[in-house]
């Protein structure tokens, strides 16, 4: 039996934005230093609540992998991609669907098994800082991470209208393409903000500009 249309498209936008923006949120305490990180990650990765709610969410990431192998082993179209009526920018960025999708989650895999490892092994806190910076300092790693933040930027410019469409809040063409723009210009900051994240992890400078950090 195949899966809804629309709820292939909410899955393949919800849970990858809401764990990129919380992500971003929840990393984004380095900048106070590594006790403030710690002290983030304590509150928001520790007790049954926080285990529960990033169960839920690594869940419905797996069935967004699982349904877009599928998709893409059927040849059957996935959310966003580009259809025959669609011109210019928006047909250009629909042929990179596949691509983008399938990118971010070998990414993903990439990144969960590098920078999880440690805290499935059990290892404390500052065990877990130390392997994160470690990692990022790393001129390999610190480029796959440009390009899996670039690949999944361009899975929700293209997933995000079509789960807007699939919720019927979005019915012409011409209101496609603006949701198109608004998702590129939310994606494009979320880029921003997580390149200048892990360029400071990986070189204690910043990406695109200097932060002064608080020890």
């Amino acid at each position: 039996m195949r899966p809804s249309p629309r709820a292939h498209a909410l899955v393949a936008a919800l849970p990858l934005a809401l764990w990129l923006v919380f992500h971003l949120w929840e990393q984004w305490s380095v900048f106070g230093g590594r006790d403030a990180w710690i002290a983030r990650m304590a509150s928001t990765s520790r007790g049954p609540l926080a285990i529960a709610i990033e169960l839920v969410v690594i869940a419905a990431l797996v069935a967004w992998a699982a349904l877009t192998v599928r998709a893409l082993v059927r040849r059957e179209p996935l959310p966003g991609a580009a259809r025959e009526d669609d011109a210019g920018i928006v047909r250009a960025i629909g042929r990179l669907a596949p691509f983008a999708s399938l990118a971010s989650i070998v990414f993903l895999v990439i990144h969960v098994a590098t920078m999880w490892a440690p805290k499935l092994a059990g290892a404390d806190l500052v065990a877990q800082w130390v392997t994160l910076t470690h990692a990022l300092g790393r001129p390999e790693v610190l480029v796959l991470h440009a390009l899996g933040l670039t690949v999944i930027a361009l899975q929700l410019v293209t997933s995000i209208p079509a789960a807007l469409e699939a919720l019927g809040l979005v019915r012409t063409e011409r209101a496609r393409r603006s949701s198109m723009l608004v998702a590129a210009t939310l994606a494009l900051c979320v880029w921003l903000l997580a390149a200048q994240l892990v360029g400071w992890l990986g070189t204690g400078v910043g990406t695109f500009w200097a932060i002064s950090v608080v020890e």
